[in-house]
């Protein structure tokens, strides 16, 4: 491994058998002259970007963030990967990290401030909300700062950008909006009140979620769609679930300018009959 670029102290870009990677180590920086074999014994943690992701990017950040929130932030996300059970895009760790240097900012100042789609990230993303939670805990436990609930909410954001391939902070958000706009729409047209986190609720937001993923990400996608005779079949059958669809439709059409494809349509109708014949009985 030799060393490409000093950021300070302790941070350097270095190529290790053809990849550039990110080194973390204290000191390690301080003889990370460009061509230089990089000290091994100082290397403490090492960041592979994704082929998509352009270190030059961070290079400022990286070049002011301290040390120990890049460390804290590589632990959370460790936490984080271990709990999901899920691959995280390796940039969260330099964005948390980033993140974090913010926090105990307005920490230190007394400032807290209340995360948007509070409620929305904790029931339409629970178990990234839970890690969150358990970013909180390694953070009390290594840091002696406790965080509001609130923060979990934060720390949880950066996990589903990290699990959306090519999703940046604001995409996350208007993903969380809309998913959460259509389930409001499902409730006022039936007048019904259901848990999202409920068990029997869960596929419905699953699908959704990944629904409105694929259409803010690639809007104009061509995709298969299912035969007339089922589609008519199911609308038929159930009028009242088709009819709350399309209102869905509309929605996403007049707003966002979508037009979703009957497989998606069909889907969301049969997931809208199950709901709320279940709270039904």
């Amino acid at each position: 491994m030799t060393s490409i670029r000093k950021y300070n102290n302790n941070i350097i870009l270095a190529n290790d058998q053809g990849h550039e990677v990110i080194v973390l180590g204290k000191g390690i920086g301080f003889q990370a002259s460009p061509g230089l074999p990089v000290n091994t014994d100082l290397i403490e943690k090492v960041f592979v970007p994704q082929e998509a992701v352009h270190i030059s990017r961070f290079a400022g950040t990286l070049s002011d963030l301290a040390y120990e929130y890049i460390l804290l932030a590589a632990r959370v996300v460790d936490g984080a990967k271990e709990l999901l059970q899920a691959e995280l895009n390796p940039s969260v760790v330099i964005a948390l990290a980033d993140h974090f240097s913010v926090v105990f900012k307005r920490a230190s100042e007394h400032i807290e401030l209340e995360p948007p789609l509070k409620w929305d990230i904790r029931h339409l993303y629970p178990r990234e909300f839970q890690a969150g939670m358990r970013g909180l805990e390694i953070i009390r436990q290594e840091r002696r700062v406790s965080f509001p609930e609130s923060e979990a909410v934060n720390i949880a954001l950066h996990f589903i950008n990290a699990e959306i391939d090519s999703a940046d902070m604001p995409t996350t958000f208007k993903i969380v909006a809309i998913t959460s706009d259509i389930i409001g729409i499902v409730k006022d047209y039936f007048h019904i009140a259901f848990d999202e986190e409920a068990f029997d609720v869960m596929p419905f937001v699953l699908h959704l979620r990944n629904m409105v993923l694929k259409y803010t990400m690639r809007p104009n996608q061509n995709a298969r769609t299912v035969d007339d005779g089922l589609f008519t079949l199911i609308t038929k059958r159930y009028p009242e679930a088709a009819a709350c669809c399309n209102r869905i439709c509309a929605y996403l059409r007049d707003t966002h300018g979508w037009e979703p494809v009957r497989n998606d349509l069909l889907f969301l109708t049969l997931h809208i009959r199950r709901i709320t014949e279940n709270i039904s009985k």
